[in-house]
């Protein structure tokens, strides 16, 4: 049975709306992360090794944050939203594990520098986003075949 156009715009707009969805919990996830990193990490030193202010220490973390969301926050929004075009058909807790593996990949470079507590809590973030918060599955299943 076929389905009418109303019935395909309205899956259309649905799954338009699930992807729009997830993409602002991970910015919401992300934002937090960083949130909590600039306030856990300890303050960052000036040129001549006098500490920052917290607040100005609490800002160069987010300045940080910001410029990492290009690096980690921006592929994984795209790995994400592939993942779940491409692999609708996948059980939830396999396309968590599998989406958890492949989101984690964008933080490699955190590894080569001393940044602790921002790759403790990137990598927390991620895990959290993909096990807890992600709506599985992001593309529902057609009743019915266009």
């Amino acid at each position: 049975m076929r389905a009418s156009r109303p019935a395909k715009a309205a899956w259309r707009q649905g799954v338009v709306w699930r992807i729009v969805r997830c993409v602002l919990l991970y910015l919401l996830v992300y934002a937090l992360a960083w949130t909590a990193v600039g306030l856990v990490a300890p303050r960052e030193t000036t040129s001549f090794s006098e500490q920052l202010s917290c607040w100005d220490s609490f800002l160069s973390y987010l300045d940080a944050g910001m410029y990492c969301f290009v690096l980690i926050g921006l592929p994984s929004i795209f790995i994400i939203v592939l993942a779940g075009l491409s692999h609708h058909e996948m059980e939830s807790p396999v396309f968590r594990a599998m989406v958890t593996a492949l989101i984690l990949l964008p933080t490699w470079f955190l590894l080569f520098g001393n940044v602790v507590e921002e790759l403790l809590f990137q990598v927390a973030a991620q895990v959290v986003f993909t096990t807890l918060v992600m709506p599985v599955p992001i593309v529902p299943r057609r009743d019915s075949e266009p």
